[in-house]
């Protein structure tokens, strides 16, 4: 986010001209004369009110990166057994009984309280297959009946995640070691490994990234620290929205910066892309939540997660 004001050194602050579509805020701090970076004057974009509609929107941009991943990973001898996707109404679910653990192969999204009369459907489903489903459920009116049809088939909350969202606009990489590029052909395979490293996966099935590299509206991105392959992270685009998804850091490198490229480089494509928004989503109050939001991105709402007892 560009700066529109620096301290002087006799402590004088010139605010400069806004832009179309932009405030100027005023970051208070406590941080003594010359302290960079406190008290400045910053340039803040105009973003898109919450609204319900963006709400749906953006889930779907999620979703989608689901949906185009694990879809062509069904079938795939290398696959988990049993990967499944299955739509209920304008819900999906991804369903997994070889790995009935790993909670992106086993959930529910984009499911609305128009689809609250789906909920036992879907609970046959997960049931048939021995798996305990999670749902990600994002804040929208009429959402007590979801909730009382989720608990009438045994499922509770358990967590919480936060959805982002910005204009692609420049973030800097303040003092990040890593070098990003956009990978491609036989790269992708380098950058696959890296993101599993990253995630500590110890066997990972091969057959749920194969055909990563010819998803054509993904981009694929490696960073390296010191030459060596650090981290890796992918971006969607589609419907206006470039949506940072999956990222890691492998864990000797962790601390030096590699994710803050990352999400940079991301921003840097889907603006050349010619998004309107970038998104993504995080824990709630996590390390990557913080990276985002350094990156300019704010908090949309914060979704529920709910899980079918045992």
């Amino acid at each position: 986010m560009p700066i529109v004001g620096r301290p002087e050194a006799t402590g004088a602050r010139v605010p400069r001209e806004r832009g179309p579509g932009q405030s100027v805020s005023r970051a208070e701090t406590s941080a003594g004369p010359g302290a960079r970076g406190q008290n400045d004057w910053r340039v803040v974009d105009e973003l898109e009110p919450t609204t319900e509609r963006l709400a749906r929107r953006l889930e779907r941009a999620g979703t989608s990166f689901l949906v185009e991943w694990l879809e062509g990973a069904v079938g795939h001898p290398q696959s988990p057994p049993g990967l499944e996707v299955r739509r209920f109404g304008g819900a999906v679910g991804f369903a997994c009984p070889s790995r009935p653990e790993l909670d992106f192969l086993n959930r529910v999204h984009d499911l609305w309280p128009e689809d609250a009369a789906r909920v036992p459907e879907i609970a046959r489903f997960y049931a048939d297959v021995r798996v305990r489903a999670w749902f990600e459920l994002a804040p929208s009116p009429d959402f007590e009946r979801l909730a009382a049809a989720l608990d009438a088939v045994g499922a509770r909350q358990i967590g919480f995640l936060t959805m982002l969202y910005g204009h692609p606009r420049a973030a800097g990489t303040g003092n990040s070691r890593a070098v990003v590029e956009e990978v491609g052909g036989a790269g992708v395979e380098t950058m696959v490994a890296a993101l599993l490293r990253g995630y500590e996966v110890r066997a990972p099935d091969r057959g749920l990234h194969a055909h990563w590299a010819e998803v054509t509206n993904w981009r694929l991105f490696l960073a390296r620290v010191d030459g060596e392959p650090a981290a890796a992270a992918a971006l969607r685009l589609g419907d206006g929205i470039g949506y940072l998804a999956t990222a890691s850091t492998l864990p000797r490198f962790r601390g030096l910066g590699c994710q803050t490229a990352l999400v940079a480089g991301r921003i840097e494509a889907a603006s050349a892309a010619g998004c309107e928004l970038v998104a993504s989503q995080a824990l709630l109050g996590s390390a990557s939540q913080r990276n985002l939001e350094r990156a300019g991105l704010r908090v949309a709402f914060t979704k529920a997660v709910w899980r079918v007892r045992a």
